[in-house]
């Protein structure tokens, strides 16, 4: 699955990025005009939302300059997808090893728990 909509995913990951630095300017525009702040943090809410707006044309433009390793990264996916979808392991053994990590670590809080409520707790 992977192997047949890697591009699609790639291109869409970087896209909603893009989108959404471009948000976060109309985001802090709204933010003023809805708040109404000082004329001092309406200047700086100002120069924010330019700030961001600046760094997503700048982002535009790094996707644009890198479009060719961007192509050549989405083939390496591909591949890689190939040789997980190949060897399964790959996948299963580091999941196993978290299930046992997360099964100790809520025996031990159990444990803890039930060795700090046993007895009394007097003042000396």
């Amino acid at each position: 699955m992977l192997r047949m909509c890697a591009e699609f995913l790639a291109w869409f990951a970087i896209v909603v990025v893009g989108v959404g630095i471009v948000a976060i300017g109309f985001g802090i525009k709204y933010y003023k005009t809805q708040n109404e702040p000082s004329e001092k943090a309406a200047k700086w809410l100002d120069y924010t939302a330019y700030t961001v707006w600046g760094l997503a044309g700048l982002y535009a433009l790094i996707v644009l300059c890198t479009y060719y390793a961007i192509k050549i990264s989405i083939k390496v996916l591909r591949v890689s997808a190939k040789i997980v979808m190949n060897n399964l392991r790959m996948i299963l053994i580091p999941v196993a090893g978290i299930l046992v990590m997360v099964v100790w670590i809520l025996f031990y809080g159990y444990s803890l728990l039930w060795l700090m409520s046993c007895g009394k707790m007097v003042q000396n």
